[in-house]
């Protein structure tokens, strides 16, 4: 759902500004921080592979469950391996994620779908996607929504993969800079960047959510 995305952003940013600005202002409670992401490292140094295999594996079910997010590692990630093998995991997890929604979708989505919703509305739809509207916008779609519902979605209704791919390079890899940066500089304790980003990052999605609105 889209509905007030400015309100909505407003108030998630001013929610973790408050909470990154708590973590800065103590200095007992951004030690704790860098220690528990110490305590973090050092394990997953001691199993390099199960830990990138499992951060994939987070990212790709936050790709296709709801309330399920692997934002919250990223920190944790990018102050173990690092920005770039922490963007290429994550965008790599995302991206096997999301392919496996769309298949979900496009294997048994359209079935079930179809004992709620008439064919001729889901073929609607699916013309309206595929040839109505550019790859570029169904990936500012994809991105205003929560990322699991329009892989499943475009899997129901058979969105062209040549088509999809492209969307979620375009909707995805974006976000992940946008992750991974947020999280360096909270561990480097980047109070202005931080900030300056995180605005940047949830404006663009605000005036996202607001042209689909008026396209509705």
């Amino acid at each position: 759902m889209i509905q007030n995305p400015v309100r909505r952003q407003v108030l998630l940013a001013a929610v973790i500004i408050a909470l990154a600005a708590l973590l800065w202002a103590s200095a007992s409670l951004h030690a704790t921080f860098i220690d528990a992401l110490q305590f973090s490292k050092d394990y997953v140094e001691s199993q390099p592979l199960v830990s990138r295999l499992a951060f994939v594996v987070l990212a790709a079910l936050s790709a296709m469950l709801v309330l399920f997010s692997s934002i919250a590692v990223v920190p944790v990630a990018v102050y173990a391996w690092g920005q770039g093998e922490t963007l290429l995991l994550l965008t790599g997890g995302w991206f096997l994620g999301a392919n496996l929604a769309y298949l979900i979708g496009h294997l048994f989505g359209r079935r079930a779908t179809l004992f709620f919703v008439p064919a001729e509305t889901l073929d609607h739809y699916a013309e309206l996607l595929s040839v109505r509207m550019s790859v570029a916008e169904v990936a500012l779609l994809k991105l205003a929504l929560p990322s699991e519902m329009p892989s499943f979605a475009l899997g129901i209704m058979r969105y062209p993969l040549t088509k999809f791919w492209p969307v979620l390079l375009a909707s995805e890899l974006p976000f992940a800079l946008w992750a991974v940066y947020l999280s360096a500089a909270l561990i480097e304790n980047r109070f202005a960047a931080f900030v300056a980003v995180l605005l940047a990052g949830l404006a663009v999605a605000a005036v996202i959510g607001r042209r689909l609105l008026r396209r509705r």
